[in-house]
């Protein structure tokens, strides 16, 4: 990851959005008419209630969109440049993090959910 250093942030939050654009899939396919494109802090949460309207035990995945969500504003604002680990780390964190929400969609048999790791 050497040659990546400049674009570290980028990188990570390309892996953020990805994790967002999961969540806002799922939720949409769950029936929250809510999605507000500027706060996506409220996302886990939202996920969260609909899960559990659902009675879905839910695992770890919504622990790695919160330290996603957690993670945005100083990736994308901050002057903070990120180590590898770092980057690593939030990396890993978005491909747990869309590999439960295959799971989920896959599991409540979500309108068009379809798992691309088949």
């Amino acid at each position: 990851m050497r040659d990546a250093e400049p674009y570290r942030n980028s990188v990570a939050l390309l892996a953020i959005h990805s994790a967002v654009s999961y969540s806002d899939a799922l939720r949409t396919g769950l029936g929250d008419e809510r999605l507000a494109s500027d706060n996506h802090d409220q996302a886990a949460d939202s996920l969260r209630r609909l899960l559990q309207a659902k009675r879905v035990e839910l695992g770890s995945g919504l622990n790695h969109l919160q330290y996603l969500l957690g993670r945005k504003s100083g990736v994308a604002y901050g002057d903070e440049r990120l180590s590898n680990n770092e980057l690593r780390k939030l990396i890993l964190g978005a491909e747990r993090f869309s590999a439960w929400a295959n799971d989920m969609g896959k599991l409540l048999a979500v309108e068009g959910w379809t798992d691309d790791r088949e």
